[in-house]
């Protein structure tokens, strides 16, 4: 296979995307979009609705959970717009190659988890609706075998599955919370339910629900560098993409808050809540919602897992899509979905100080990086991708890596909590961290160089 014939199957994985390959910014909202409207964007919804027991409470949580969510996608979007490039690829000047390269391995694993839960929980739905003669571990498997196919054809498999599924798939989780009414129940009950559930209670507080809310998208707000790189390089248009996909994604929770409001029940009824008569009573159309919701996220995830991987292992990307699928496929045959609740607090304390660092030496730091490499003018100096000219290690991000994933730790209840944040979102507790450690950290190591070279001069 010629090299301009093997590329579409390749997706730029290792280099720029062209300027012609560049999309408008409705595009990359709807690949966006496609990974907002999920059955866990629903669940989080019933769980914040429940714990907050009031319209206005949960309005203002979700104001708060996805204005972060905008401004960390905005941000690390725009670096993969500006310079083409997948986030394994943007990490590697922040960690050096071989630090990038551990960082890739963990956005690899975060995301193959992600799908593997995603599988797992469809093949729930399938036996909840209908008996089928097969054990539940060879549905996750068949279900991830049959989700990974878009991925394999890179981003316009993406594209394509996003625009035909997410318009049915919004307008019927819409219609369910329609069906149902909007006469909610007293908060006073809402709340004593949130408390009484087993086996945690949901969270009764704003801070709690802003961090559900911001947690839930971390991992893909911190690498929305990997489908951002497709966007033309303007500001304002990953702005607007982030902003749209964003809404839509609470109006998705909305949804999700108006039927646990409505019903008094539990996120673990759900399927039965949007397919039984007795509720939305939406049948198999509501059952093809969830399957379609389910779908085009998961494809999201191999893909950004494919791209991580890549930076790891030297095989076309489209092979690795395959093997990467069928491993994480065994993953929702095994039961991670069992595993749910340590795969998520690990999930977000883990990744969102890598995007920390990202943006405090992209955007804080521009100034020592250009005059580092002779370069001027205003905009940002684009990472190299020749590992040739890259240092191996950068000590002061990982250092500052595990230090904000510490205080993620410790501020999120594990193994006790330390409110010091904002809301105590502890979902961006490790970022901020990351940020404001990694800016000062660098910022003395570049003094203390420039004061050695006038000594030594």
């Amino acid at each position: 296979m010629r090299p301009e014939q093997r590329e579409p199957l390749e997706d730029f994985a290792l280099r720029p995307v062209p300027l012609d390959k560049r999309r408008p910014w409705i595009d990359l909202a709807m690949v966006w979009i496609g990974v907002a409207i999920v059955l866990s964007a629903l669940l989080r919804g019933m769980m914040i609705g429940m714990g907050l027991g009031t319209p206005g409470r949960v309005l203002l949580a979700y104001l708060l959970g996805e204005m972060l969510l905008i401004g960390m996608m905005t941000l690390t979007g725009y670096l993969g717009a500006r310079h083409g490039l997948a986030t394994p690829l943007l990490v590697r000047e922040s960690f050096g190659m071989h630090g990038g390269r551990l960082i890739s391995f963990c956005l690899a694993f975060a995301f193959m988890g992600w799908f593997g839960i995603q599988a797992g929980l469809f093949a729930r739905t399938l036996t909840a609706v209908w008996k089928v003669p097969f054990p539940v571990a060879a549905i996750a498997l068949i279900s991830g075998l049959l989700m990974m196919i878009p991925a394999v054809f890179g981003f316009q498999g993406l594209r394509a599955l996003s625009w035909v599924a997410v318009p049915p798939m919004l307008i019927l989780f819409i219609l369910a919370a329609v069906r149902l009414g909007f006469h909610f129940l007293p908060e006073g009950k809402l709340v004593a339910l949130a408390l009484s559930h087993s086996p945690s209670p949901y969270p009764v507080s704003l801070g709690a629900a802003a961090s559900i809310i911001a947690g839930g998208f971390i991992v893909g707000a911190v690498t929305s560098a990997d489908v951002f790189r497709y966007a033309r390089p303007r500001l304002r248009d990953v702005l607007f993409a982030a902003a749209l996909s964003m809404a839509v994604s609470a109006l998705m929770q909305l949804a999700g808050s108006t039927l646990a409001m409505t019903t008094g029940l539990y996120h673990e009824e759900l399927p039965r809540l949007l397919i039984s008569r007795e509720f939305a009573g939406l049948g198999v159309l509501g059952f093809t919602a969830i399957a379609l919701a389910q779908w085009t996220t998961n494809d999201s995830n191999l893909y950004s897992s494919v791209l991580a991987f890549k930076n790891l292992i030297e095989v076309e990307r489209w092979k690795l899509a395959i093997g990467v699928g069928v491993l994480a496929s065994l993953l929702a045959a095994w039961g991670i979905l069992e595993r749910l609740g340590l795969f998520l607090s690990l999930l977000s304390i883990g990744i969102g100080p890598i995007g920390g660092i990202l943006i405090a030496d992209q955007y804080l730091l521009r100034g020592r990086r250009r005059a580092k490499r002779g370069q001027s003018g205003r905009r940002i100096s684009a990472p190299p991708t020749d590992s040739a000219t890259q240092p191996r290690w950068n000590s002061v991000a990982l250092i500052v890596y595990a230090v904000s994933v510490l205080v993620g730790w410790t501020t999120a209840g594990h193994p006790f909590r330390i409110p010091v944040f904002p809301f105590s979102i502890f979902a961006f507790n490790g970022i901020l961290t990351a940020v404001m450690l990694y800016w000062a950290g660098m910022t003395a190591l570049s003094r203390r160089q420039e004061k050695k070279n006038k000594k030594i001069g």
